[in-house]
Parts: C-alpha cells; sequence; structure tokens
C-alpha cells in the first residue's frame, strides 16, 4: 500500500438538449505539507472527499514532489482514487485506481470490485494498448483499499474505536493477501495516538509501520513513518476543510457544513513533534 499519496479534476457532463448533472459536492479536502529530512515543504500531498450522486462518493489523493525534490524525481507524481457506494451501511469500494507519472512515462492499475459475480479484477493500462486484465480472484470477504478503509475508519464502521484496542483490516490481496494493523493509543496535547501497521508489507523485512497524531474524528494532523532509513513527516495545513462528524456530514451540502482545523502548530511546538 502506497505510503505517500495522488490528483484528478471530475467534473459535471453536459449533455446536449439535457440539463446539466450537479457538480459533485465536496465534502472534505485535507491538504498536508511533508518534510522529509532538513527539507521542510519536499512534497504536499492533497485528499478529497466527493459526493456524485445519492449513496455515491469519490475519494483521491494526489501527491507531488516540490522544488529541488520535484527535479531531483524526475516530475514524479502519485495519485490514488476510489469509488464507493453506500451499502450493508458501510462504504464499499467500487472501483480503485493507482496512478503514477516519472519521467514522462504513466503508470495505472485499476481493481473493479464486481460484487453480483464475486470477484476483484485488477486491469492495466500499457501505452498505445489501453486496459487490459491482468488478475482476478474471487471475494470471499470484504476487502479495503486505502481510502475505504480510511473513511470507514473516520465513519467508525471498521478498525478500533478506543485507546488500546486495536483492528485488522483486510487489504487487496495483491500481488499476495495483505492486512491493516490499526491500533488507537494514548490521547495528549498533540491529540491521540495512532499506529497503522502493514502485516504483510510487499518490502521484505519491514512492516510498513506509520504513526500519527488524530483529532476526535480520525482526522491525522501529524504522522511520520520510515522509509529506508529516512523519516518521513506529514503535517496538516490551515487550509483544509474537515467534514462534520459521521453520516451527516456525508449528506451535508459542501463546504458549508464543514469547518476549519486550527492553525499549523508553533514553531516551538512542531520542533517538540520532530523530536518524538
Amino acid at each position: 500500500m502506497p505510503r505517500c499519496v495522488l490528483l484528478l479534476v471530475l467534473m459535471g457532463l453536459w449533455l446536449p438538449g439535457q440539463p446539466a448533472m450537479a457538480a459533485p459536492a465536496l465534502l472534505e479536502e485535507l491538504h498536508y505539507r511533508l518534510v522529509v529530512l532538513s527539507i521542510q515543504d519536499a512534497a504536499r500531498v492533497r485528499l478529497t472527499l466527493k459526493r456524485l450522486g445519492p449513496g455515491r462518493f469519490v475519494a483521491e489523493v494526489f501527491g507531488e514532489p516540490q522544488g529541488l525534490i520535484k527535479l531531483l524525481s524526475g516530475g514524479q507524481r502519485e495519485r490514488l482514487e476510489t469509488q464507493m457506494v453506500w451499502r450493508d451501511n458501510r462504504l464499499m469500494p467500487l472501483i480503485y485506481r493507482e496512478e503514477s507519472w516519472h519521467r514522462g512515462k504513466r503508470r495505472l492499475k485499476e481493481y473493479r470490485f464486481n460484487y453480483p459475480k464475486g470477484r476483484l479484477e485488477l486491469w492495466e493500462w500499457h501505452a498505445g494498448k489501453g486496459l487490459s486484465k491482468k488478475w482476478q480472484k474471487d471475494l470471499s470477504d470484504q476487502v479495503y483499499d486505502p481510502l475505504s478503509a480510511f473513511y470507514n475508519c473516520r465513519l467508525g464502521i471498521i478498525g478500533p474505536t478506543r485507546e488500546g484496542e486495536a483492528g485488522t483490516i483486510q487489504g487487496i490481496p495483491y500481488p499476495r493477501p495483505e492486512a491493516m494493523e490499526v491500533r488507537l493509543g494514548a490521547e495528549s496535547q498533540d491529540g491521540r495516538l495512532v499506529m497503522v501497521s502493514l502485516l504483510n508489507p510487499v518490502f521484505e523485512d519491514s512492516r510498513g509501520v506509520v504513526l500519527g497524531y488524530v483529532d476526535k474524528q480520525l482526522v491525522p494532523h501529524q504522522a511520520w513513518t520510515t522509509v529506508s532509513g529516512i523519516t518521513i513527516r506529514g503535517w496538516l495545513l490551515p487550509e483544509s476543510v474537515i467534514m462534520v462528524p459521521g453520516l451527516p456530514g456525508l449528506k451535508a451540502p459542501g463546504r458549508a457544513a464543514c469547518r476549519q482545523p486550527p492553525v499549523e502548530a508553533r514553531p516551538a511546538a512542531a520542533a517538540q513533534g520532530e523530536n518524538r
């Protein structure tokens, strides 16, 4: 499961002779600044949740390096997107996409959840050929991609709900079975500590641990992980818009029902968090 994430603007269709479809209603927009080593603005990440229609939603995350990191990475960008439907009292993923660009080359994987046939399919994009099916597996149990897992946890549908609890969430079983363990820790002035571990990571000899501080809605305000010995930290930015708690937030008419997060931590508080 990717650790740093990704963009695309969804637009309503205008059909000749027909009224325009309503534009997707923005329910949430979270902005993060990533710190790598001494580079304070190494990358920016944006996460959005939109309502496409009654019971239908799309979540997407887009990540892009900044400045020197952007130049050294060959202009690498990453994007995740999940289309979901509200069914059986949960957000069920319908289509999950992983897309990236690096030095002019595009990569795209699309996971399709075919619930009527009880099947999960992987389609992969190739230049000049489009999407073709690469893999499929029977869906005996509900599995989640990172975005649908995140929002179902936020709604209290899956995962832990109180201090000391841990919950295991089954991820997409490709290239092999994978699960995410989410554990809630103690609450402090920085928020509640949370730890997310990949129980069967792709990377050998690594549990893929991510730590962070979340608020009462489980929105990460700080998060950090270590990749190849380098610590990457993320900070929620004040321009973010957080949806109201629970299901009423999903039915809210866009930004009007949202609230703003507190301003970014003062330098002294930030330094304290950096030393954790």
